[in-house]
């Protein structure tokens, strides 16, 4: 018997196998006996016929059948033999058999990458510190100050704090209504800077039971006549600016003016922002040390990884089911470059958690437990021995401690960038 093994690449890797007639021979007779004890043959009970006459009627086509188990059955030995560790299971890619001479068969598997890092301290890094400009406090609070309001009904929207319902109609060129091209009971804030400014001034001191008319454009940009019916006019009354208001918000006593208010709402947005910051840097880490260190992602893992994303999606969807017309393929297609990055992240992390010795304590389980005890109103003892019991958290926490590890020996570039109300819309434009 001769066998060769080769390197595809990194992770992947062949062997190809040549077995005489003399070495097939044994893996034959045991084909034939296997077959000898179900087989039903015409004046013998089942099991009974003789292996000669088994081997006369049905030979050829058991050898033919046997090649695949044989193939795999050599393959698995000369893994066992060899020491070899592989992922997941060889794939016959290539099969030639020529009958009383030889097996030739190629098998491909994959292996454990070797993983070398080669760089994880000094990267440099790039941290955004952002600053918050007062527009944004005071759009929050107004943002506060509407979800807070009252309403009170009026008889004509005098301004832009006013709420009103109207019933839409399309009309043709000629004024005529077009069947099944209206909307009824639409509530619309005249604040709302996304209404078109057709919209916004046409409904400029509109009056409760009043009908206009109002000149727009289809999607394809050619005119359209709306008549807008006004079937509800309301005043909206902002709660006043004081103690019980500022508690409302924030959750907290001893807010007693609107300094004060305005101080502590920037505070909670600069915590938001700082989160983000962190959260970008943590992806900017992952991506440079992906650039720095060379790593095969194996496929066995890009695919494990891509399927975990489809059943993600499944539970998004009511009874665990995607829509029939869900194309999983694509899907994966779509998503491979995400997958394969997640896989060398693993990789990397993985080697990095077993060279720089990472572990998981006590006080791991602890910091974690503090943090979401009040939050899920279950004490903390209780939370630490769930977790201990859940690799999902095991493995947040390791890769929050590589992450640190890298950072902590990164050079990081501190930069600043004023977040403004106007500068956040443009951004969502963008998106």
């Amino acid at each position: 018997m001769e066998i060769k093994q080769n390197d595809i690449d990194k992770s992947k890797r062949s062997i190809e196998a040549e077995l005489s007639y003399e070495e097939l021979t044994p893996h034959f007779d045991r084909a034939a006996v296997e077959y000898k004890k179900k087989a039903m043959i015409p004046g013998f009970r089942k099991g009974k016929a003789p292996l000669n006459m088994i081997k006369k009627l049905y030979g050829n086509g058991l050898e033919y059948n046997a090649l695949e188990d044989i193939a795999n059955d050599v393959f698995y030995k000369y893994i066992s033999d060899n020491n070899v560790q592989i992922l997941g299971k060889g794939a016959i890619t290539d099969m030639d058999y020529k009958p009383k001479e030889k097996l030739n068969f190629k098998i491909e598997f994959e292996v454990m990458p070797e993983i070398k890092i080669d760089k994880f301290k000094g990267l440099e890094l790039r941290k955004v510190k952002y600053e918050i400009d007062n527009s944004l406090v005071e759009d929050e609070i107004q943002y506060h100050k509407f979800r807070n309001a009252t309403h009170e009904t009026d008889g004509i929207a005098s301004d832009n704090d006013y709420i009103i319902t109207v019933d839409l109609q399309n009309l043709d060129e000629s004024g005529n209504i077009l069947i099944g091209q209206s909307q009824k009971d639409l509530r619309i804030y005249l604040g709302n800077e996304e209404i078109y400014p057709e919209f916004k001034e046409g409904f400029k001191g509109i009056k409760e039971g009043e009908v206009r008319i109002i000149n727009s454009k289809n999607a394809e940009g050619g005119p359209k006549k709306v008549q807008v019916t006004c079937t509800k006019v309301e005043k909206i009354i902002y709660p006043e600016m004081n103690e019980e208001f500022f508690k409302k918000v924030t959750g907290k006593d001893g807010l007693k003016t609107t300094e004060e208010f305005k101080a502590e709402i920037k505070g909670e947005l600069e915590k938001i922002y700082d989160g983000i910051s962190e959260r970008k840097l943590r992806a900017d880490t992952i991506s440079e040390m992906i650039k720095e260190n060379e790593v095969e992602a194996p496929d066995i893992y890009v695919n494990f990884i891509l399927n975990s994303m489809v059943d993600d999606l499944k539970h998004q969807y009511p009874k665990h089911e995607l829509p029939k017309d869900f194309n999983a393929e694509e899907f994966k297609k779509e998503k491979k470059v995400d997958a394969i990055i997640q896989a060398k992240w693993f990789l990397i992390r993985e080697k990095l958690i077993e060279t720089e010795k990472i572990t998981v304590s006590e006080e791991d389980y602890k910091k974690i437990a503090e943090e979401n005890s009040a939050k899920y109103n279950i004490p903390e003892d209780k939370l630490i021995e769930s977790y201990k019991d859940n690799e999902d958290v095991k493995m947040k926490i390791m890769n929050d401690k590589v992450l640190d590890l890298i950072i902590e020996n990164a050079k990081i570039n501190e930069v600043t960038e004023l977040k403004t109300k106007d500068k956040i819309e443009q951004e969502d434009d963008v998106v």
